[in-house]
């Protein structure tokens, strides 16, 4: 089975998120798939994947400066469609998965002599629009479930919300949940201005569905009782804008922000913590929180759906708007004895263990076959 995969999210999100769940799934799929990958100019796939074949289209980013320039990019991007589509009819393939809900220079999903397959990822730009001001990433959601043969969702939350939005969608959708990478990660070092220091950690992006001001809030409250604690930040820099809206400080005694960072080190952040917070008003699946259970963290979580799907009873929950109740959460997460954290934190393991990159990959194999022998059967009438 020949799979052709169109790999925007590629240029979109280099590093981990959706990335990591095409490299995972390039990974495991199985011996009788034969995947190959439109990438953009000058990406290099991670993916250890053997019998990969990549393709390289020759494009690049929309123009994005002026107005008349804007107005020229859409005839640009229409020429680079006809190459795209050239560079896909070189692939033998049965079937098409696209990594995000257009593809490279925005190019929209449309019937085609094979299959289309799309993953479902969320709602999020739904309920907050501000963060998709243009309205763009929605109609391209909008306009993918409509075009393709087969929806994955990748969580019963996001399955739930797709069939409540376009009822339609429901016969052709499919949960396969996302795997745990982090059982595979071995311990790396502590960075120097945290050892011997108690610290919670924070993951991600700090956008305004993330809420990572609660947090602040919640950790402000509490730094005379524990004027020790340390509360780390991993993801990308502070920026100025961020600063104000969140009203924090990147001088803030006690606040360390750090970069993103290896995996090895990543784990060892979440395993060494006080406590893993992910105050997220809405996620579609919550990677980190799958991490930080597997790597031994004691999880404090909004309790949002998606997020009590993943974590189960290995997590403590309060409201995301709650910042009160997330204070006492790190204080009694602070305070726990080394009991009741081993229990707490074996029960997480066993919860990520039932998350696996190889199930992941023979169930999306599955869907490839069932729009297969549809679309064959459809044009065999």
């Amino acid at each position: 089975m020949h799979i052709a995969y169109e790999g925007l999210i590629y240029e979109m999100m280099p590093l981990g998120g959706i990335s990591r769940y095409f490299d995972e799934l390039l990974s495991h799929l199985p011996d009788d798939c034969d995947p190959s990958i439109l990438l953009p100019k000058g990406h290099v796939l991670t993916a250890n994947q053997p019998k990969l074949q990549t393709h390289y289209a020759s494009v690049t980013p929309p123009f994005r400066s002026s107005l008349t320039r804007r107005l020229l990019s859409r005839y640009w991007r229409k020429s680079q469609w006809r190459k795209i589509e050239e560079s896909f009819r070189d692939i033998t393939t049965d079937v098409r998965h696209w990594t995000y809900y257009c593809g490279l220079c925005q190019r929209p999903i449309t019937s085609s002599r094979v299959p289309n397959v799309v993953t479902v990822y969320d709602f999020i730009a739904e309920h907050y629009p501000e963060i998709d001001p243009r309205g763009k990433h929605r109609h391209w959601l909008r306009q993918s479930i409509q075009a393709a043969d087969r929806l994955i969702c990748i969580s019963e939350t996001t399955h739930l919300e797709l069939c409540e939005r376009y009822p339609d969608a429901e016969k052709k959708a499919t949960v396969i949940p996302l795997g745990n990478s982090f059982a595979k990660v071995e311990l790396g070092e502590l960075p120097n201005q945290l050892r011997d220091k108690r610290y919670i950690l924070f993951v991600g992006r700090r956008n305004e569905y993330k809420n990572f001001s609660v947090l602040w809030k919640a950790w402000k409250s509490i730094k005379t009782q524990y004027p020790d604690l340390l509360l780390v930040s991993v993801g990308p820099p502070l920026n100025d804008r961020e600063c104000r809206t969140l009203k924090i400080s990147r001088e803030e005694p006690g606040f360390v922000p750090l970069d993103p960072v290896p995996d090895s080190t990543l784990k060892t952040l979440y395993a060494k913590s006080q406590a893993f917070i992910f105050p997220s008003r809405m996620e579609g699946f919550g990677l980190p929180a799958l991490e930080a259970i597997e790597s031994g963290s004691i999880v404090l979580a909004s309790d949002c759906a998606a997020l009590k799907e993943v974590c189960g009873d290995s997590a403590y929950y309060f409201q995301s708007h709650d910042d009160s109740h997330l204070a006492e959460l790190i204080e009694m997460a602070v305070e726990l004895t080394e009991n009741a954290r081993f229990k707490t934190t074996q029960r997480g393991k066993h919860r990520a263990s039932s998350f696996c990159w190889k199930q992941v990959a023979l169930q999306t194999a599955g869907v490839y076959r069932s729009a297969i022998a549809d679309h064959q059967s459809r044009r065999n009438r």
